[in-house]
């Protein structure tokens, strides 16, 4: 049996591809060694960018959150040496910047929704054990894990979705450049008493001795992270006495009347924390998303939303050269563009593992002095600025013809609350490729549409000016004028592929046009 997409690996970033390509109506079949979902969580965390991939998908109002409304970093003495407030960041999304979830509600989520597309067919229990990957055609061989019977079948292209130790990446001899930042720490699922209401917001403990990890995820669920010394012994720290032990010293912070020796451990496991980046993300026609691509150290929450990123760059790419409307050199992109982006996520994530977790009194000591300075001139405190509008800076964007700052970011989406048509904005410009007008007049942007390349954008032509609703959002007004912009030409990802100032707009707006549909076409 032949598939357009063959998805190795149904965790969660396997189900958001499925849960896209079956939208999309593609033929795809997904590959999973088991047959249900590991009811414990993994990833915690979602940033503002992934809750807008789960708008577009039209499931954000389904996902429990918890909002993180500040981060505190606290030394060894219990003193406040940093306070991130996130409730002050510009949410440029549309949505907090980070957030708490239950990775195994929204697992659940995605494959209910996932069983309404008949044009997909799962292969639950089966695991992928031969792939031969030629660049028009992959043959796969499954097996299913409970009886040994093997079942051919081939797909022009395949998603690795398979996690760290994939599968598809070894056989393939995928390898990875190493930041060598291996880490071991404690990782504690637990549940608070339902008697004790939770009082604080996220914290680093930033103790020399013990540096510590806590936060209220969602519901009961606390997540503790606790590093993993030297001379522990792991049959003893992962112990539940021990761990409650070590909860103690800290458990205050949540609420001065908890009793730790209450409410639900229901994990405690020793885990090693890496950064690794594969050297490719595409091989032939296999392509590695998620933990098949990249590992990175947990300390931005970014492990599980950068999966999510990889498949909704690659989709849009995908589904065009399928449909005929794009180029199959269209897909060379989405290696480079997001190796790019996943190398800075990482280096910057390890950079924060090594200001929370060193071990070295005396470079603790040097932290802490150098961030109580830091406290009386905020901008040196930049560096713990959580929201990072992560560039694509080589690709499928204008490199060349009007270089601006804003190329290879992600638009600003204005407040929610700001419709058209009861229509937020990215629903409002659809989820293809748009070209957008500021500020205009009525005569000039009719003129834009009726150049011979703005076809390209079918209908998704806009002129947003100062009568618009959108134009009331004040970091939407800023990301504009920062930036310069009277012309943006957005990708369906939501990325800035091109834009242009006033001058010789018409003139630029169709050189723009015309470089989008060469590198398309």
């Amino acid at each position: 049996m032949h598939f357009d997409i063959a998805i190795i690996g149904y965790g969660p970033v396997g189900a958001v591809a499925a849960n896209m390509f079956g939208a999309s109506g593609h033929n795809v079949v997904v590959v999973e060694p088991k047959k249900d979902i590991w009811d414990i969580p993994r990833a915690v965390a979602l940033d503002g960018q992934t809750q807008r991939i789960f708008q577009s998908m039209g499931i954000i109002d389904d996902i429990a959150r918890t909002s993180f409304e500040g981060l505190k970093f606290i030394n060894k003495k219990g003193k406040e040496i940093v306070y991130v407030d996130f409730s002050n960041n510009p949410q440029p999304n549309g949505y907090y910047e980070t957030v708490g979830f239950s990775q195994p509600d929204l697992e659940k989520d995605l494959r209910s929704r996932a069983l309404k597309y008949e044009n997909i067919t799962f292969k639950l229990g089966k695991s992928l054990t031969e792939l031969s990957s030629e660049i028009n055609n992959n043959h796969l061989t499954i097996t299913n894990v409970d009886t040994g019977e093997e079942e051919k079948i081939s797909s022009t292209y395949v998603l690795a979705c398979d996690g760290a130790n994939s599968f598809v990446r070894q056989k393939l001899d995928i390898r990875s450049f190493d930041y060598k930042c291996d880490q071991d720490w404690i990782v504690v699922d637990y549940e608070i008493d339902p008697n004790y209401e939770i009082l604080a917001g996220p914290m680093h403990i930033c103790d020399y001795k013990r540096p510590t990890t806590v936060a209220h995820i969602s519901g009961r669920h606390i997540r503790w992270e606790f590093k993993f010394n030297e001379d522990d012994d792991v049959n003893k720290v992962e112990k539940h006495s021990s761990i409650r032990s070590m909860m103690k010293k800290h458990a205050w912070r949540l609420n001065p009347d908890i009793d730790i020796n209450t409410g639900n451990i229901l994990r405690a496991s020793k885990y090693t924390f890496h950064g690794l980046v594969a050297d490719t993300f595409k091989s032939n026609n296999c392509f590695f998303v998620g933990d098949s691509a990249h590992q990175m150290p947990p300390f931005l929450g970014q492990g599980l939303c950068q999966g999510i990123k990889d498949v909704y760059n690659l989709h849009w790419k995908l589904d065009g050269v399928i449909r005929g409307k794009y180029a199959d050199r269209v897909l060379e992109t989405y290696s480079n563009e997001r190796i790019s982006i996943v190398k800075s996520v990482t280096e910057t994530a390890i950079k924060h593992g090594g200001v929370i977790g060193t071990q070295n009194k005396y470079i603790a000591l040097i932290r802490d002095t150098l961030l109580n300075v830091a406290r009386i001139f905020p901008k040196l405190l930049s560096f713990f600025d959580f929201y990072h509008p992560w560039q694509i800076t080589t690709g499928l964007i204008d490199k060349s013809l009007y270089p601006n700052k804003a190329n290879g970011i992600v638009i600003s989406q204005p407040n929610l609350d700001l419709k058209v048509d009861n229509k937020s904005f990215d629903q409002y410009i659809g989820y293809n490729f748009a070209l957008i007008v500021f500020d205009q007049n009525e005569m000039l942007f009719n003129d834009i549409k009726a150049l011979e390349s703005s076809k390209i954008f079918e209908d998704s032509i806009y002129l947003i000016n100062e009568d618009s609703p959108f134009n009331e959002d004040s970091n939407f007004i800023k990301w504009r004028k920062d930036n310069k912009i009277s012309a943006v030409i957005i990708r369906p990802d939501r990325h800035v592929y091109g834009c242009c100032d006033d001058e010789l707009m018409i003139t630029k707006v169709d050189e723009l046009n015309k470089k989008l549909i060469s590198e398309l076409t």
